[in-house]
């Protein structure tokens, strides 16, 4: 599995928290993944996108841990459709301008060691689950756009319905 460094706030996230401060929505829309390595001396914060964009991981869930002042959002990559592999070195994630509706780079990461993502060959479908965390500081009206298939379930879900149903059932005994 890839190994990524934290993720880092763009000053278009940056900007964007701040209207999420003062009551506006703060509303993340996707995630890509790239296989692009930026130029050592690079200011993360200046980028308005991924090097190199090689697909793009649809939000699966978004929680928002009380008084932390960050978001946990995960993210699927699916290697359905994909024609040629790719190494997976970056993931950005985007979040619309609630004044423009404009989608920005809002946070950024890249990977130590990066991840091949193979390409379909129309056998073998791949899903990979990543848990992004974001900083939003104390803004309260938080959402995302999430995945358009409201059947699928992420493990994450699949596994908390699967605790509740056992602790229903240990508290019948």
């Amino acid at each position: 599995m890839a190994q990524f460094t934290g993720m880092k706030l763009t000053n278009n996230g940056m900007n964007l928290i701040a209207k999420a401060l003062i009551g506006k929505q703060l509303k993340f829309s996707r995630a890509w993944a790239g296989e692009g390595v930026f130029p050592e001396g690079t200011v993360i914060e200046e980028l308005e996108d991924i090097a190199v964009r090689r697909k793009e991981m649809q939000i699966q869930h978004l929680e928002i841990p009380p008084y932390i002042g960050t978001a946990k959002i995960t993210v699927e990559l699916t290697n359905k459709e994909l024609v040629e592999g790719f190494f997976l070195r970056e993931i950005g994630l985007f979040a619309l301008d609630p004044d423009t509706g404009e989608e920005l780079l809002y946070g950024y990461t890249t990977a130590k060691v990066a991840d091949f993502i193979p390409g379909q060959d129309g056998l073998d479908v791949v899903h990979y689950v990543y848990a992004l965390t974001a900083v939003i500081g104390q803004a309260k009206n938080v959402t995302a756009i999430f995945a358009d298939n409201p059947l699928h379930v992420t493990y994450i879900e699949l596994d908390e319905k699967i605790d509740s149903v056992l602790k229903y059932i240990k508290e019948l005994d």
